[in-house]
């Protein structure tokens, strides 16, 4: 995989988490918690590689 792919990746993961918390604390619905399972699976990539 390139690097510019790689960043992207990371920066969606990144947004996509701090969107779910933002959206989890304003509506109170656990659903949104979903939203850091990219950032999770990029952790426990990172943590194998």
């Amino acid at each position: 995989m390139s690097n510019a792919l790689i960043l992207a990746l990371f920066v969606f993961a990144i947004v996509l988490f701090f969107w779910g918390i933002y959206k989890a604390i304003k509506t109170q619905k656990t659903i949104y918690a979903l939203a850091m399972l990219p950032f999770v699976l990029l952790l426990l990539a990172m943590f194998l590689i």
